[in-house]
C-alpha cells in the first residue's frame, strides 16, 4: 500500500484504528476450508446485532503479494469470492389484501400484514403481484404466511403454511370495477395485467405524475407522493404539464410549504426542464416503454418532434423496441389528448437534451454487453439499466443468444430458465456491485 508497508489485509484493520479511522465490524483470519466455511457460520450468528445492515460474507485472499500474482479477470478479482446468506424469513398473519392502481391502470394485490421485524425493520405490507400469482401460491385473506425482504430489502411473501388453516379463511377475488373511481376493468387476452380503462382516474394521475417526476425520468427532488397527493386532491395538477404551471402562489396553501420548500421545489421544475431526452421519453409513461427503449428513442431520432412524426415500421426495426413497444409507441403519439400535453409542455420551456453516446473510455465490463434484468431487486430496475447505459452496455427486455448476462433477483422466473438453458452469465445483484 503507498504511505503504509502493509503487506496483508490483516494488518489493515488494527492500522486503521492506530490512526482513529473506523473499520468495518467482524473479520477473522482463515487457514483452511473448515476455517473459512465456520467464519460464515459466525458471522451469519452475529451479523443481526450489528449497527447496519448485511446479507453476506466475502472471503478474500489476505496478502497482498498473493492478490497481485493471482490478478484479475475482465469482471472481478481472483483473489475474493463473496457468499450470500438466505434471506431471513418470518411468519406473520395476512390481515387483508387491498388494491393499488398504477400509472397505466394496472391493479396490483397488496398484502396486509400484521406487523412483523424482518432482517431489523418492522414490515406490514407486501406486494402480491398479480391475481394468478395469489392463486398459484393458493393464498388467502386470515392465512399465516411466509414473509421475507428480497434481496434484504423489499418485502414479499414466499409461501403459506396451509397447515395452520382454521378454515376461516377466505379466497381473495380481483374487483371487477375500479376501487378509485369505479370504472370497470378489462385484462388483455393473453396478459396477466388487470387495468382500469379510466384514463382520468385519480390514482392513475397521482402515479403518472410520481413517475415522471421520480428520480429515474425527469428526476424533480420534492415532488414525491405526499406532495403529489396534494396537488392532485387540491386540483392544481390535471397531468404532467401540470407541473410547470405552479408558482408559489398555487404552492402556498399546500401543507408544509414555507417559502423555502416552495423556492426549492419550483427551482428543481425549473432544472428538469433541460433533462436528458431519453429521460422525457421515459417519463412520459408510454406503455411498455422502460429506459432501455427510451434510450434507443432518443439515440436515434435525436428529438422529440421526428419521434412523433415516425411510422410504426421504422419504430418497430429499432433494438429494444421490436412490434409490440413500435405499436405503442405509435399509438401514444397519435392520441390528440397525449399531444396536446407534449405542446403544453414545450411551450412551458421543457427542451431535453440529447446525451452523447458511451465513449471507449468506459470499463470494459460493460462496454458492448447485452443485459438483461429480472425478478425482484434492491435497487429500481431503470436505475440499474441507467448505470449500465452510461458504462457502455445495453439493457434489453428479453433473452437470447446475444444477451452477456441476466441480473436476477428474487422470484426470476422464465428468463432465468431461459439464460441456463442458453448458458448466458446469470449475476446475483451482489455480483453486479462487484462489476460496479
Amino acid at each position: 500500500m503507498d504511505g503504509a508497508d502493509l503487506k496483508a489485509h490483516s494488518e489493515l484493520f488494527p492500522f486503521l484504528q492506530k490512526l482513529g479511522l473506523p473499520s468495518g465490524g467482524k473479520w477473522w483470519h482463515a487457514s483452511s476450508v473448515d476455517e473459512i466455511l465456520n467464519a460464515i457460520d459466525e458471522l451469519d450468528r452475529v451479523r443481526h446485532d450489528f449497527a447496519y445492515q448485511t446479507d453476506g460474507a466475502v472471503v478474500k485472499v489476505d496478502s497482498f503479494a498473493q492478490r497481485e500474482q493471482l490478478g484479475f479477470t475482465a469482471k472481478s478479482p481472483r483473489w475474493a469470492i463473496a457468499f450470500k446468506y438466505e434471506a431471513e424469513r418470518v411468519e406473520t398473519r395476512l390481515q387483508d389484501i387491498l388494491i393499488q392502481v398504477g400509472r397505466t391502470g394496472t391493479l396490483t394485490p397488496v398484502a396486509v400484514l400484521e406487523p412483523v421485524t424482518v432482517s431489523g425493520s418492522c414490515v406490514a405490507r407486501a406486494t402480491l403481484h398479480n391475481a394468478e400469482e395469489i392463486e398459484r401460491k393458493d393464498i388467502r385473506i386470515g392465512d399465516v404466511v411466509v414473509v421475507e425482504k428480497a434481496g434484504e430489502v423489499i418485502p414479499a411473501v414466499v409461501s403459506v403454511r396451509t397447515d395452520l388453516r382454521s378454515g376461516r379463511e377466505s379466497k381473495f377475488r380481483m374487483p371487477t370495477k375500479c376501487p378509485e373511481c369505479g370504472s370497470k376493468v378489462f385484462r388483455d387476452e393473453g396478459q396477466v395485467a388487470i387495468r382500469c380503462v379510466n384514463s382520468q382516474c385519480p390514482a392513475q394521475l397521482r402515479r403518472r405524475v410520481e413517475h415522471f417526476a421520480s428520480r429515474g425520468a425527469m428526476d424533480i427532488e420534492g415532488l414525491g407522493e405526499a406532495m403529489v397527493g396534494q396537488l392532485v386532491e387540491k386540483e392544481l395538477v390535471a397531468d404532467i404539464a401540470g407541473i410547470y404551471a405552479l408558482d408559489r402562489a398555487k404552492l402556498a396553501g399546500l401543507e408544509r410549504m414555507g417559502d423555502k420548500s416552495s423556492a426549492k421545489l419550483l427551482a428543481a421544475i425549473e432544472a428538469s426542464k433541460a433533462r436528458p431526452l431519453w429521460r422525457l421519453v421515459f417519463g412520459l409513461g408510454i406503455l411498455h416503454v422502460g429506459v432501455s427503449a427510451s434510450r434507443a428513442l432518443a439515440q436515434h431520432f435525436r428529438n422529440l418532434e421526428s419521434m412523433m412524426e415516425s411510422s410504426v415500421e421504422e419504430l418497430q426495426r429499432l433494438p429494444d423496441v421490436g412490434a409490440v413497444v413500435g405499436k405503442s409507441i405509435h399509438d401514444f403519439f397519435r392520441e390528440p389528448h397525449n399531444r396536446r400535453i407534449i405542446g403544453r409542455l414545450q411551450a412551458a420551456g421543457v427542451r431535453p437534451v440529447v446525451e452523447k453516446p458511451a465513449t471507449a473510455a468506459q470499463p470494459d465490463a460493460f462496454r458492448q454487453t447485452t443485459w438483461v434484468i429480472t425478478g425482484t431487486l434492491a435497487q429500481p430496475r431503470h436505475e440499474i439499466a441507467e448505470l449500465i447505459a452510461g458504462r457502455g452496455g445495453k439493457v434489453s427486455t428479453s433473452v437470447g443468444k446475444k444477451t452477456s448476462y441476466l441480473l436476477a433477483g428474487a422470484d426470476a422466473g422464465s428468463k432465468l430458465a431461459k439464460a441456463r438453458q442458453l448458458g448466458i452469465r446469470i449475476l446475483s445483484e451482489a455480483d453486479f456491485r462487484e462489476m460496479l
